[in-house]
């Protein structure tokens, strides 16, 4: 074949030495073209128009990922928590409030430490400025917008975090949060009483004192018509930090005092002290998961009883016991701890509610539970990880990830 040359080609026509050497040749097959019925011949297509600006090509936007932010994260719980996260596919985020300069502890680790865990990303304050959620919220928007992410949820993985994580998920612009009107109550011990006595369930007698010489206890004590010995406590505290069990006046106004001139476990000044009723009976940790997909928006996971003994004016616990949430028995702690849960405005992931029963032996179950305190966060003391590895079918870490993401709790 000398020339190339068709009617059904576009392009000036080309000879075939000049055809084999261009680099846009397409080589096709036998052509569907014929010419009146001569034999089918096979030809070679060339390109032949010719711009100055090439079109650039396309190069699709690279798929978005989706992230999780780890709020104030422990490293005993972090191996649980990526794992889950990593199962899942997310980008993981940690946020350190309080950032130490020094080396960290299992409780408080460096951003050096997440990362060298499996962290993808740490954010903390610039040096010398202190935490701000505003500043917070925007450079992970940035990091959004920057690395084609999208954050599906906040996780407060310590009792501190709690404070932040509603108000931050907020500012993301994510739907997946508890009520911000009761922010305050799921932490503040004070405010927590009042929304729980709202809501119509039974709370300890208490009153608030903000006397800096401890002065207002003794009207206090009187006003609520309560007994020796009573609880003395800070409002923001954690675990047992700041709480004592007063035997005497003197010890009471000594304590109080103590409260309202010092920073609370948290780094926050203490602005006043709870007085509150010393309660008797069997002390309980129920365990729930909150969410939209459970068929009551709160469910009970698990159930620990506690054996505590006095120690230096404070209840210190020795060890603790599953018991079966589904059991009669423990019924009314159950409802309990579920009402609790909807009066402080918990409706994603994880919470704890400690509260005091006392057991009826004619009915043979516990009765009228009353509220120790109610945290909207992961409990403490390994019981989740317990939990996860006695409970046949309950992966603890995948339903947290789950539920403060917004995906159904399975």
């Amino acid at each position: 074949m000398e020339n190339i040359e068709h009617e059904a080609l576009v392009g000036a026509e080309l000879t075939l030495k000049e055809a084999t050497k261009s680099a846009t040749i397409a080589t096709l097959g036998d052509t569907p073209f014929n010419n009146d019925g001569e034999e089918l011949e096979h030809h070679a297509i060339v390109a032949t128009e010719i711009v100055s600006d090439p079109v650039e090509p396309h190069h699709p936007d690279p798929i978005q990922v989706n992230a999780v932010v780890l709020l104030d994260p422990r490293l005993t719980d972090c191996a649980e928590v990526l794992e889950a996260t990593n199962k899942r596919g997310l980008f993981t985020m940690a946020v350190i409030p309080k950032p130490k300069r020094i080396t960290g502890s299992e409780f408080y680790p460096t951003a050096e430490a997440l990362l060298e865990f499996g962290v993808h990303q740490v954010y903390e304050p610039p040096i010398g400025q202190k935490f701000d959620i505003t500043e917070c919220a925007n450079h992970l928007q940035t990091v959004e917008q920057q690395q084609n992410i999208r954050f599906l949820g906040v996780i407060p993985l310590r009792e501190s975090a709690v404070d932040y994580s509603d108000v931050l998920a907020a500012l993301l612009g994510l739907h997946v949060h508890n009520d911000l009107g009761l922010s305050s109550a799921r932490r503040d011990k004070g405010l927590m009483k009042t929304a729980v006595a709202n809501a119509g369930l039974r709370v300890a007698k208490f009153a608030r004192l903000t006397a800096q010489d401890g002065s207002d206890v003794p009207n206090a004590i009187k006003s609520l018509e309560l007994d020796f010995p009573v609880v003395v406590k800070t409002p923001r505290g954690m675990s047992t930090m700041d709480v004592y069990i007063c035997g005497s006046m003197e010890e009471a106004v000594r304590r109080s005092g103590q409260i309202v001139r010092s920073v609370g476990p948290d780094g926050k000044k203490s602005n006043y002290s709870l007085l509150e009723e010393f309660l008797v009976g069997s002390e309980f940790a129920v365990n729930l998961i909150a969410s939209p997909t459970t068929p009551r928006g709160v469910q009970v996971t698990d159930i620990w009883e506690y054996n505590k003994v006095s120690t230096d004016g404070t209840m210190v616990n020795t060890w603790q016991t599953m018991v079966d949430p589904h059991s009669d028995t423990y019924a009314a702690l159950v409802r309990y701890a579920e009402g609790v849960c909807r009066a402080v405005g918990i409706k994603y992931g994880f919470a704890h509610v400690e509260l005091m029963s006392r057991y009826d032996e004619k009915k043979n179950k516990f009765v009228e539970p009353v509220m120790v305190e109610v945290g909207a966060r992961l409990a403490g003391g390994r019981k989740a990880i317990m939990a996860g590895g006695t409970v046949p079918g309950w992966e603890t870490f995948y339903a947290m990830v789950d539920g403060h993401c917004g995906g159904p709790v399975r």
